[in-house]
């Protein structure tokens, strides 16, 4: 590094002498200084080097002197202009991914990774670093820990990886900062800038779905906080003014194995059923949703046995999610629920200014409505109710798709306010979110009610343009993207299902999507992960006799009803009321109707005058349940 701080130009040749010990070379003629310094022959080479090596030298000094008249421009002027917004091909080639400003563009080339990474990642959602001493300590700091900083800041900056030149370096610092952290690992000179860069790699391979490597990782960085015994609270005290970076480690640890861990059906009761008086911060809620959002991942790839009980059973995955997600929910302080927030007030730029809190506070607000999106999706419930076909409650059958349309509607308000706000959302677990709640359009796109079904179509295409903006920093929500067209695309008819059209679909790829699967192709995708050839081929053979796990269940997309109209739901079984009742007998005596226009519109009742008599409409439900919370005791 040159007295300004910018890399030295490299060196044409180096001499025979350094070359042989692999130094680094001054290059000075006729004696480099190296050799001058400890009294070596210092001879170079006198063949002439091939024409293509020339090519990439001459090659490389344009580079040289581009980027440092870059980095003039840049202390002359520290704006600089947008990035250009031509479409790109996603991995298949098929789909354009947008390319638009992800970002405030206008000065994330002036920022530094760093910078980037304090702005995008930091507490979104890895509590790691005290938020306000980032920057200050940050040239203080290992250098493992700074070029995962930088590998992971880097992703923000323009286009993100689906510029070459952005992924070139993002995967470069990554590298070395695994050898490095390797390194220290077998020298047996871990510090706690290894752990931390442990973290962030996990990240990375997981979301490069190297899962197996993001797993080691995971499970290597836990042992090693665990044999340190630190001292930490089994409940957090408020993460955001926490300076110690161990304890942060310690609970971005507990975090990362809530969202990208190997899911199990367990529960930490020391932290998600922990009741405090006192407020220990927004991250501290989203760590107990973060667990709970473990669980759902567990409840996707679970194998149901036939001994298993039905949904409905207080023991079953499906309850235990519900009772967990609800206790989460009943800690939260009033002030950080959405009634409270003036989040839909707020501008992009007000939102921007403090994105270390809506960061997390988007995390928990989607994170919420989706885990009861995911566990009442009726595939996964299809496979929970194939033994229970003649006895399933309607009752439950109506929940479960009033639950799903709910939710999803309040995760695409969410994209929709996002959207409109130009809010980037930078928390890769979000974009898991959306992508489950599109699978839900999808699957009402092809209902029969013209209005219903334009809203859904809507409705799934602003969640893949949102899944695909994501990607252009997290290629497995790239990947994502491509599978949801490709499962839209997959979409045939099936028959009549009873009065109503249906509509088969590519069950593998769905459950894919749910789980958020790399790939189908094993075989490609571990020679990129871990794992050499030879284990490779036998991981590929057991893995396709799991595949046959998925082949029981037939989804049969039916939209409106729910999942009334599975395979698995008894035909006879009827869970909505006919839209046309029967007309009554006239030549029977009838009982004169009841005149209730004095109930309608009273207010003290509060029933609507709108179209259909003195029956309840489905507004009038909330109103009501409004009244009778706000009624004083007698």
């Amino acid at each position: 590094m040159d007295e300004d701080g910018r890399p030295t130009k490299r060196i044409k040749r180096a001499c025979e002498t350094c070359r042989r010990k692999k130094s680094r070379c001054s290059g000075e003629r006729p004696v480099c200084s190296n050799c001058t310094r400890l009294g070596h022959h210092c001879e170079y080479a006198a063949e002439e080097a091939p024409e293509f090596v020339r090519g990439l030298e001459q090659r490389i000094d344009g580079i040289e002197g581009k980027l440092e008249a870059l980095l003039a421009c840049f202390d002359r002027h520290p704006a600089a202009a947008a990035p250009s917004n031509r479409p790109s091909l996603d991995a298949t080639g098929d789909n354009p991914i947008p390319t638009g400003p992800l970002i405030d563009v206008s000065n994330a080339t002036a920022q530094t990774p760093a910078d980037l990474f304090l702005t995008y990642c930091n507490f979104q959602p890895l509590p790691l670093f005290h938020h306000a001493t980032f920057l200050q300590l940050y040239d203080s700091r290992d250098v493992e820990i700074q070029l995962a900083i930088q590998a992971l800041g880097q992703r923000f900056n323009g286009r993100g990886v689906a510029d070459p030149e952005v992924n070139r370096q993002v995967q470069d610092w990554t590298e070395s900062s695994r050898r490095m952290v390797m390194g220290r690992l077998a020298e047996g000179t871990v510090e706690l800038s290894t752990l931390q860069a442990m973290c962030l790699l996990t990240m990375i391979d997981y979301t490069s779905s190297n899962i197996i490597r993001a797993g080691v990782n995971l499970r290597l960085a836990k042992y090693l906080v665990e044999c340190l015994k630190l001292d930490v609270p089994g409940f957090p005290d408020n993460l955001e003014n926490e300076r110690d970076e161990r304890v942060l480690c310690h609970w971005a640890i507990y975090m990362l194995e809530g969202l990208f861990g190997d899911a199990s059906f367990t529960i930490n009761n020391s932290l998600v059923n922990a009741v405090t008086r006192t407020d220990p911060g927004l991250v501290a809620y989203t760590m107990q949703f973060s667990k709970v959002w473990e669980l759902s991942r567990a409840y996707v790839s679970a194998h149901i046995r036939s001994e298993s009980p039905p949904p409905w059973s207080a023991q079953s995955d499906y309850s235990v999610i519900n009772s967990e997600l609800m206790g989460c929910e009943s800690r939260i302080p009033l002030k950080y629920r959405m009634h409270a927030s003036r989040f839909p007030e707020l501008s992009g730029a007000e939102l921007n200014e403090q994105r270390e809190y809506w960061g997390p506070w988007l995390f928990f607000q989607v994170v919420s409505h989706s885990i009861l999106v995911l566990v009442n999706h009726p595939l996964l419930l299809s496979i929970r109710l194939k033994n229970f076909r003649h006895t399933m409650p309607q009752s439950f059958l109506r929940n479960s798709f009033e639950q799903i349309t709910l939710n999803t509607s309040w995760v695409l308000h969410f994209v929709t306010l996002l959207e409109k706000k130009d809010f980037e959302v930078s928390d890769p677990t979000l974009g898991q979110c959306v992508a489950i709640v599109a699978t839900i359009f999808l699957q009402h796109s092809f209902v029969e009610e013209p209005s219903f079904r334009q809203k859904a179509q809507i409705g799934f295409d602003k969640c893949v343009n949102f899944v695909y903006k994501m990607g252009s920093q997290w290629p497995h929500l790239g990947r994502q993207a491509n599978k949801l067209h490709q499962l839209r695309n997959s979409i045939s008819s099936s028959g009549a299902h009873g009065s109503q059209q249906a509509w088969s679909v590519n069950v593998h790829l769905l459950w894919e999507i749910l789980a958020c699967s790399p790939t189908n192709k094993l075989s490609e995708n571990f020679s990129k992960d871990i794992f050499g050839p030879c284990l490779t081929s036998s991981i590929v053979q057991s893995s396709t006799q799991s595949d046959d796990a998925l082949s029981g269940p037939e989804l049969a997309l039916i939209g409106s009803a729910g999942i009334t109209g599975h395979r698995t739901v008894a035909k006879e079984l009827v869970t909505y009321p006919p839209e046309e009742l029967p007309q009554p007998d006239e030549s029977r005596n009838s009982v004169p109707d009841l005149d209730l226009s004095g109930l309608v519109g009273n207010s003290a009742l509060g029933l609507s005058g709108t179209a259909g008599g003195g029956l309840l409409q489905p507004q009038d439900y909330g109103r009501l349940i409004e009244n009778w919370l706000n009624l004083e005791p007698s």
